[in-house]
C-alpha cells in the first residue's frame, strides 16, 4: 500500500526581515518536497517585510497565505508563529524563520524521519552558521538520539529552533505549540513539556543555514537568558518531572558560577565559541582579552577571578 503523503504547513514569523527575507522565502519554494503550504506571520514589522510578503502571496496564491499582526507579540516570533498555527491544515508543523535560509532537502527528510518514527513528536537537524553576507562562519551540531537530547536539556537547549518539525496530533492543543511565559527562552520552556507527550530526535545532517547577522535576539543579553534558563530547568523538574543527572546538575551548577562571576561582555563574546558557531575563536578571543586588560585595572572581579597573559 502506498504511503499517503502528508500536507506541511511551514511558519514563518516575520519582524523586520526585510534584509533577509527574499533568500529565506526562496529557500522553502525551492524544497523537494511540494505538499506543503507557506504561512507567513508579518509580526508587527516596520521595515519593507510586509511589502515584501504581500508581493510572494500574490505571485504564489495557491502555496502562500499571509497574516499580519498589528505589533509585535514577543522577540523570538512564538506568538506569530501560534496565530499562523491556528489557520494552519498540515499534519506537521515546520518552524522557519525569516532571515535563515532552508536547504532543498530539508522538509522531504523530516517527513520522511516522522513517517518512519511513529514515536517522534519533534525532529530538527544541524545547521551551518551564515552571516549578513551568507558566508559560512560555524556549524551549530546538536545530538540526534532521544536519550541524548534528553540528558542533554539540563545544561543546554539541544534543538535548533528554526529547524523543527513537529508532529501535530501529538500536541497537547493542535493550535498551540508555546506556553509563553519566558519570553525568547519559550522555546526552550515549551519543549521541555513537548518532552513529556514523545520523543525527541535531531537530523544529522545539515539542512538549514542559520544567520547571525547582529540583532539576533537569541545571542544578546546573554547573562540575562542564562539564568531564566536556569530557572526554566528547575522548573521542568517540579512540574514536568524532568529528571536531571547528577552529571547535568553538576554542570548547571558550573555554569551558574562562571556566568555569575565573568562580565557580561566576555560570555557575550565567548557564547558563539562554545556553541561551535565561530570558526575563528582565538582571533575572537585575543580582542576580548585585550579589552580585558583595560577593565583589569578597575574591575574588582576581573581582577580577582581573570588571569590576564599574552594567548
Amino acid at each position: 500500500m502506498k504511503q499517503k503523503i502528508p500536507l506541511v504547513t511551514i511558519i514563518m514569523p516575520v519582524h523586520n526581515a526585510g534584509k533577509f527575507l527574499v533568500p529565506a522565502i526562496e529557500s522553502i519554494l525551492a524544497q523537494t518536497y511540494a505538499r506543503f503550504e507557506l504561512i507567513i506571520v508579518d509580526d508587527g514589522s516596520t521595515d519593507q517585510s510586509w511589502k515584501t510578503i504581500r508581493a510572494y502571496k500574490k505571485r504564489y496564491p495557491k502555496t502562500i497565505r499571509v497574516y499580519r499582526t498589528e505589533k509585535q507579540l514577543n522577540s523570538a516570533g512564538n506568538g506569530a508563529t501560534d496565530v499562523g498555527l491556528s489557520h494552519a491544515k498540515g499534519e506537521y508543523i515546520a518552524r522557519m524563520d525569516g532571515d535563515d535560509v532552508a536547504l532543498p532537502k530539508r522538509i522531504e527528510k523530516q517527513v520522511q524521519f516522522l513517517q518512519d518514527n511513529p514515536l517522534v513528536i519533534l525532529v530538527g537537524t544541524q545547521a551551518d552558521i551564515i552571516n549578513k553576507n551568507g558566508k559560512r562562519i560555524g556549524t551549530k551540531t546538536v545530538p540526534t538520539t532521544n536519550s541524548a537530547i534528553y540528558e542533554s536539556y539540563g545544561v543546554v537547549h539541544p534543538i535548533i529552533h528554526p529547524s523543527v518539525m513537529i508532529r501535530r496530533s501529538a500536541l497537547p492543543n493542535r493550535d498551540k505549540i508555546y506556553l509563553h511565559k519566558w519570553g525568547i527562552n519559550d522555546d526552550y520552556y515549551s519543549f521541555f513539556k513537548l518532552l513529556t507527550y514523545g520523543q525527541f530526535a535531531n537530523l544529522p545532517e545539515v539542512l538549514l543555514r542559520y544567520r547571525i547577522h547582529g540583532t539576533n535576539a537569541s545571542l544578546t543579553n546573554v547573562k540575562e537568558k542564562f539564568y531564566n534558563t536556569a530557572k526554566i530547568r528547575l522548573e521542568a523538574m517540579k512540574y514536568f518531572n524532568y529528571q536531571m543527572s547528577i552529571r547535568s546538575l553538576l554542570v548547571m551548577a558550573t555554569q551558574v558560577v562562571l556566568v555569575t562571576l565573568l562580565p557580561s561582555r566576555f560570555i557575550e563574546y565567548i557564547y558563539p565559541i562554545v556553541r561551535g558557531m565561530d570558526r575563528t575563536p582565538q582571533k575572537r578571543l585575543r580582542a576580548y582579552m585585550a579589552k580585558l586588560k583595560k577593565l583589569a585595572i578597575s574591575h574588582p572581579v576581573v581582577r580577582k577571578y581573570t588571569v590576564v597573559g599574552k594567548l
